[in-house]
């Protein structure tokens, strides 16, 4: 479970960091609600910014925990016992954690400039939408880490971070889609092959279309980034598997790609 944990702790720090500077850009400002163990770490994370923080709206809230110590000037922080108790506006950023997270879900993420994180137990798959990677460990124990944007740009910024954190020990990717259920080591170019398969398999459903539909559909419906279609699709055009219109030159989002 350390393995799991230190890879979640990870993505969710590098997400919050890259949130709390968008939000202390915007004069909406922002708030961050923690529903998990990880209230210490975002307070590091809000401490990196302790120069920028007066003046601007962002606030901590604790649900069903002590605040911890060294909470930086000009931070907000307030303490509930219930996340059902709060009364939020503005852009939201919320983490929740367990069995216990999925019915709240839905109502954390409904509006403009809601998001949040999913640490749960693997198998409990209960939303459709969003990008969920089962984190798995040698011994197979998964757990699953799951965004919910409506924000595109904030969703490939997630995938960015997804996969620039340390390799940890044990703890490999998988996506809870594949029918391969092929297990992916972390790292900054990722295998590739459970990618391919799914662009195939999307243009044997779609027919020809642009690289860019399919760099599209990775963001929306993968683990990986938009950036790597282009890796998979190369690889599968130097292999045969699909046709490229031109033929010759860079592969670009104006490609046009099929099956033969």
């Amino acid at each position: 479970m350390a393995g799991h944990a230190a890879v979640e702790r990870d993505v969710l720090v590098r997400y919050l960091d890259a949130w709390t500077a968008k939000a202390l850009r915007s004069q909406r400002g922002g708030t961050y609600v923690e529903c998990g163990g990880f209230a210490a770490d975002a307070l590091r994370v809000f401490g990196e910014f302790a120069d920028r923080l007066d003046g601007h709206h962002l606030e901590l809230v604790i649900v069903g925990s002590a605040a911890p110590s060294g909470v930086p000037e000009g931070l907000s922080v307030r303490v509930v016992a219930d996340v059902a108790e709060l009364a939020l506006s503005g852009p939201v950023l919320t983490h929740l954690d367990g069995p216990g997270a999925w019915p709240l879900v839905a109502p954390m993420a409904r509006g403009k400039g809601r998001e949040v994180v999913v640490t749960a137990p693997a198998g409990d798959h209960r939303v459709s939408r969003g990008c969920a990677v089962e984190l798995v460990a040698e011994d197979g124990e998964a757990r699953l880490l799951m965004f919910l944007t409506p924000d595109e740009k904030h969703l490939a910024t997630f995938k960015s971070e997804l996969w620039a954190v340390d390799e940890f020990a044990g703890i490999r990717y998988r996506d809870p889609h594949d029918p391969e259920r092929t297990l992916v080591d972390i790292s900054l170019t990722p295998q590739l092959l459970p990618l391919r398969r799914a662009l195939s398999a999307e243009l044997g459903r779609r027919g020809r279309c642009p690289v860019a539909e399919l760099q599209r559909f990775t963001l929306l419906e993968t683990i990986y980034r938009p950036e790597d279609a282009i890796g998979a699709l190369g690889s599968a055009i130097a292999a045969g598997e699909i046709t490229r219109d031109p033929e010759k030159g860079r592969l670009t989002p104006r490609t046009v790609v099929g099956l033969p």
